[in-house]
């Protein structure tokens, strides 16, 4: 289980400007269910961007309060709003950094820093499983090494796109090029096409390919699995060796 921590955290100044704005994210701070709840009643605009660029339910995510989060998705927040911050806050006020970077909720949840409770309410709230600011929350699950087949898993089962392509390409295309192939036998039982990346040099059969090229040991536990894999495609009827140019795509260029 991963464990609770919110020491990171951004203060509620870092986004939250001043008034109710900055006293709504104060309470959910403080984790001050009350205060949220009373603020709610006293009509403050909980799906409102910050001046920061934050939503309250993002902060609240940010800070871990899975009950204050529920009580906002409760209230109508919106999961799916996407959140533009300054990526650090503390030089922004200085003057020494713009940089900025764009949140969604439910793409965040798939971070190894939250467990899989909080994916589970976003989805439950109407999160969407298919959104593609950034990444996708799928391909924000595989980073988890501990949850990301039960992510992935209920992703899928609530109707994520297993096949999607972000850039050209897919999750199961992307695992492969570095060689993981546990999950790309996990996500090959579950229903991903091996062949759907868009260039034919980089999916799953190319990648097995190349590991087969370079001279991998076969008989370690990952070798071991990129011959499980190398069989569930010729069981596809996908040959090797597996050269689909004129000019088959060097290892080098993978790297």
């Amino acid at each position: 289980m991963v464990k609770e921590k919110k020491t990171s955290t951004p203060l509620p100044t870092d986004y939250f400007s001043k008034g109710k704005e900055l006293e709504m994210a104060s309470a959910i701070y403080n984790n001050n269910l009350d205060s949220v709840r009373l603020l709610i009643q006293e009509g403050v605009d909980i799906n409102k961007l910050s001046g920061g660029g934050m939503t309250y339910l993002y902060f609240a995510l940010m800070r871990k309060e899975y009950d204050i989060m529920k009580l906002l998705l409760e209230n109508g927040a919106n999961p799916n709003i996407v959140n533009n911050f300054y990526s650090k806050p503390g030089y922004q006020k200085e003057g020494y950094s713009e940089e900025k970077e764009l949140g969604v909720c439910l793409e965040t949840s798939g971070d190894p820093y939250y467990e899989i409770k909080y994916m589970k309410l976003l989805i439950e709230y109407g999160a969407n499983v298919n959104d593609t600011i950034g990444i996708t929350p799928l391909e924000a699950s595989c980073h988890d090494n501990f949850q990301s087949k039960e992510k992935i898993k209920y992703l899928v089962e609530h109707g994520a796109d297993i096949n999607y392509c972000i850039s050209g390409a897919s999750i199961i295309g992307s695992q492969a090029s570095i060689y993981n192939w546990d999950m790309v036998l996990f996500l090959l039982n579950l229903g991903a096409n091996p062949m759907s990346d868009i260039d034919p040099d980089f999916n799953v059969a190319s990648a097995v390919q190349d590991y087969y090229d370079e001279g991998f040991d076969l008989d370690s536990e990952n070798g071991k699995m990129a011959q499980e894999v190398k069989r569930k495609l010729e069981q596809r009827g996908i040959k090797f060796p597996y050269h689909p140019t004129s000019q088959a795509t060097s290892p080098e260029s993978r790297k």
